[in-house]
């Protein structure tokens, strides 16, 4: 299951879209408020899962920082406010700006090949409890991280290509 969830997150990782639409920002905000939802589970007694729990809580606090930063920059470049209102005074994001949120995005991937890779071990240590109230208790756990690392997923490949396409239109000679 893990490395299904894991050859999902690269195949989407790996189909870069070029730019964003407001259907991507809508699906964002969605995004982030199941994030915010996410509720932090209870301990499991068991090392393993109650790290993993943790770094998800962690990750989802950062992934729900990161992006109103990532969709305010989009709508600055635009020239728009977030009501999608034209605004002529709207000040554009620098290079810099985006550069130093790039590198949080960075971070946050990072965090979440982690999670993955810890995953595989949270669910043996799972499967190896003999105890039937921990185990129920440790199965529930998994499923919830796996739940929540797939949302995780979705929305770390959101930021990481929109940060590239703002760094690339940033970058290019006639927007400096």
């Amino acid at each position: 299951m893990n490395k299904i969830l894991l050859a999902a997150f690269l195949l989407a990782a790996s189909t870069s879209v070029f730019g964003q639409t407001k259907e991507e920002m809508e699906s964002s905000k969605q995004r982030i408020e199941k994030i915010q939802n996410l509720e932090a589970f209870n301990k499991t007694a068991i090392q393993s899962i109650d790290d993993l729990q943790a770094n998800i809580g962690s990750t989802a606090l950062e992934s729900a920082a990161i992006t109103p930063l990532l969709q305010n920059f989009y709508y600055r470049s635009i020239g728009q406010n977030a009501d999608g209102i034209t605004d002529i005074t709207v000040k554009k994001p620098t290079l810099a700006e985006v550069t130093e949120l790039s590198l949080r995005i960075y971070a946050q991937k990072k965090n979440l090949e982690q999670i993955t890779s810890a995953l595989a071990t949270a669910s043996q240590d799972a499967s190896a409890t003999k105890n039937p109230l921990k185990l129920s208790k440790a199965l529930s756990a998994v499923n919830y991280a796996k739940n929540a690392v797939a949302l995780l997923g979705e929305e770390t490949v959101f930021q990481v290509n929109a940060i590239q396409s703002m760094i690339q239109t940033l970058s290019t000679s006639g927007n400096l």
